[in-house]
């Protein structure tokens, strides 16, 4: 089956030609120039990728992206034709895997794209699960619960528990996370941007009912998953 594909821009002419592109590459790709339409058909569909335009009539591209990731671990990409970190920032905060500033070349959108499924770990052998407390991390299912209770997790939050959890006590810098994470894959993001996923997922374990979080920082270094803490 192919990778599905919402792409979702008020810019027809944008559209059509990335449409006609990702379809080339082999990908089964569906269209929305709104937020609400959007929504309507990231539920119908149910697609794997979700490419978001942040500036739209009706629901802006962020709202879009808050509420798919209420719902679905699917990768979110943001489209932005201003290149402010307050956007990216916003953008990432509310769940976004990655941001994309326009113009850019459709080339390397499927190189984004491929970077992002390659993180899925698709056709690997299932890895056992880890536990610690009310907190249970299956990675081959790519799920978190706290006290059997399921925790949405954008995939970057997810990689940055996963990476903490198989080495605990062990502190991780920033680079090393984002090497980790990120792997072969461009990244185009400040070092802060890991402190903002970080302290997401902080907050989703949290109110998700974990009593207390045992990803420590560990100052002037990075991040250490401290379960004796």
């Amino acid at each position: 089956m192919p990778v599905k594909i919402l792409l979702v821009d008020d810019d027809s002419d944008l559209v059509e030609g990335l449409r006609w592109y990702l379809e080339a590459a082999g990908y089964a790709v569906n269209v929305a120039g709104d937020g609400n339409t959007a929504l309507a058909r990231f539920r119908a569909d149910h697609p794997d990728v979700v490419i978001l335009d942040i500036m739209m009539p009706e629901l802006d591209g962020v709202q879009v992206c808050e509420a798919i990731r209420r719902e679905s671990n699917a990768f979110i990409l943001m489209l932005s034709a201003r290149d402010g970190e307050i956007d990216r920032v916003r953008a990432l905060e509310k769940g976004a895997d990655d941001y994309v500033t326009k113009p850019f070349y459709a080339s390397e959108l499927v190189a984004r794209i491929k970077a992002l499924l390659r993180r899925t770990g698709r056709g690997q052998q299932a890895a056992p699960n880890l536990r610690w407390q009310g907190l249970a991390v299956f990675l081959d299912e790519r799920r978190v619960t706290v006290n059997d209770a399921e925790v949405p997790l954008s995939t970057t939050e997810f990689d940055l528990l996963a990476a903490l959890m198989n080495r605990p006590r062990v502190v991780f810098s920033r680079h090393q996370l984002v090497d980790i994470i990120w792997r072969d894959e461009a990244f185009y993001g400040e070092l802060r941007l890991v402190d903002n996923h970080v302290y997401r997922l902080r907050e989703k374990l949290l109110q998700a009912g974990l009593p207390s979080c045992p990803i420590a920082t560990v100052r002037g270094v990075g991040y250490a998953f401290r379960p004796e803490d």
